[in-house]
């Protein structure tokens, strides 16, 4: 509990300088999402539930229509990652920012317990929209779903495909 404290303390020092300054007229936002969950559906119509984390990344320009963006998340199941994804959002600098964005997906599959996971890299596109509600001048809170379709062969043009939809709830700064 003690180390707990002090590691509280040490934050907010160091996001206090933070908070004062001016904002930039470009950000680079990284959040950590150490809450989420994930609902896989494979080409048989089985669905698995659970709980995922992540860490996300963003690029905007103030006065711009588009933003960058990208992902990593992981699971008891799968790891999945979009390293770039196109999003459109509100240009004018707003306390809530929604977006809407495309991307590609790269899947790696752990395994289930008790098989041997696949040793096959699957691409697929991505769909998300979220919104960041901005906190202060540095820190802003960020809720973010996604919808992934892979195929469930390893070949990205098989019609045997599986569905991954996400959400994700995380604490971002803009450095």
């Amino acid at each position: 509990m003690r180390c707990l404290r002090l590691l509280l303390l040490c934050l907010c020092g160091l996001v206090t300088p933070l908070a004062r300054a001016e904002p930039p007229s470009r950000s680079l936002g990284v959040t950590v999402f150490p809450v989420g969950a994930f609902v896989l559906k494979d080409p048989d119509g089985r669905r698995e539930v659970g709980y995922s984390a992540g860490l996300a990344w963003s690029y905007r320009r103030e006065q711009s229509l588009l933003e960058v963006g990208g992902h990593v998340a992981s699971n008891r199941r799968l790891t999945e990652a979009t390293p770039m994804s196109l999003r459109i959002t509100i240009p004018e600098a707003r306390r809530v920012r929604p977006y809407l964005g495309l991307g590609v997906s790269l899947l790696v599959s752990h395994g289930r317990e008790g098989e041997e996971p696949p040793r096959v890299l699957q691409l697929g596109p991505e769909l998300c929209g979220g919104m960041d509600v901005e906190l202060g001048r540095r820190l802003f809170l960020s809720a973010q779903a996604r919808y992934q379709n892979f195929s469930a062969s390893g070949s990205p043009f098989s019609g045997r495909r599986q569905a991954l939809s996400t959400a994700f709830l995380g604490l971002g700064m803009h450095l």
